[in-house]
């Protein structure tokens, strides 16, 4: 696949939902809530390197983000992960895995504490290691297409502050793997919010 095609594809989209989103606020969205939200989290991500089967290995790192609220529930989203795992499937080899992701969420605003939310963020991933299932024929580091989609909980204790109680996203990935060139991942995080 293509990821410069992909990507000139999906950044129109993106910039479409982006004028969306200030077009609402600017049609008189109320804000009861600060605009600005930073979030760092605890990410476990069960990896599928290799195709077929289920050769599954564990990974543990962890994420920044920044939300921009536009309206009463929307948002844009800038996220910065990384994960590491050593010794996979007790072969000695190694990888990690850095994503950097962009698009919207929504955010359930109903009640002032609980804050169901879900998200769909594109962008870029970058892998390095020795693990060769993951990088068929990549010299050690590659770097592809990535998505996340899912959704979580954050629960406010102040008015500034908040605890992510979970995230669960499908996580994407399109590295190398001699066979489809896809990996089906899934990401739990759980972190802290600070609202400004």
């Amino acid at each position: 696949m293509n990821v410069r095609k992909l990507l000139q594809s999906v950044v129109p989209i993106l910039c479409g939902l982006a004028a969306i989103m200030m077009f609402a606020a600017a049609a008189g969205a109320q804000e009861d809530h600060p605009p600005l939200e930073v979030g760092i989290d605890y990410n476990y991500v069960r990896a599928n390197g290799p195709p077929g089967g289920c050769s599954c290995f564990s990974m543990n790192g962890g994420n920044i983000w920044a939300a921009y609220s536009f309206t009463h529930s929307f948002s844009a989203v800038g996220e910065f992960s990384g994960q590491y795992a050593g010794n996979i499937n007790a072969t000695g080899e190694d990888l990690t895995l850095y994503s950097y992701l962009f698009g919207p969420r929504y955010t359930l605003r109903k009640s002032d504490r609980w804050l169901p939310f879900a998200q769909v963020l594109l962008g870029g991933a970058h892998a390095s290691g020795t693990y060769e299932p993951a990088l068929s024929g990549a010299s050690g580091s590659y770097t592809s297409f990535a998505l996340i989609a899912g959704g979580g909980l954050d629960i406010d204790v102040t008015h500034h502050i908040g605890i992510r109680a979970f995230e669960a996203d499908y996580y994407l990935t399109h590295f190398p793997n001699g066979v489809n060139g896809r990996q089906n991942n899934l990401r739990i995080s759980a972190g802290f919010v600070f609202r400004f």
